[in-house]
């Protein structure tokens, strides 16, 4: 059980690494979906978002918060709908549906991936308040 969570997760380093090569350049994030499972896209989303608030803090005077990050993304129903999902409209939400559907999910997590990076590379590209 325990090796199975693990397989699931990314280790800081992994996480640091892949958000190093994309912020640089030397790596497209197209690249980094096939070695990836559903699991660990939702683990280096909520990384990114991590480091999308903490950055913000270096640079703003009012971070941004979690619920103004996902305020960009695509609204949930609107992906649920093109979808034509079978599962409640709730497992989208609430993500349960990582399970069922791992390919849906990781196509919401390209999608949350490309939004979220750009808030990234907005943060780390411009000088940090002082």
């Amino acid at each position: 059980m325990r090796a199975k969570l693990f397989k699931n997760k990314l280790g800081v380093m992994k996480k640091a690494e892949v958000v190093l090569k994309l912020l640089q350049g030397h790596t497209a994030i197209e690249e980094i979906y096939p070695r990836l499972n559903a699991f660990q896209m939702q683990d280096l989303r909520d990384y990114l978002e991590q480091q999308v608030v903490h950055f913000s803090a270096l640079k703003d005077e009012t971070p941004l918060t979690l619920a103004e990050i996902k305020s960009k993304l695509e609204p949930i129903p609107n992906y649920y709908y093109k979808q034509d999902c079978r599962e409640p409209m709730e497992a989208c939400f609430n993500e349960t549906c990582i399970a069922s559907y791992p390919g849906c999910f990781s196509n919401k997590m390209k999608t949350q991936f490309k939004i979220i990076l750009e808030l990234l590379r907005e943060y780390t590209q411009s000088p940090a308040k002082t």
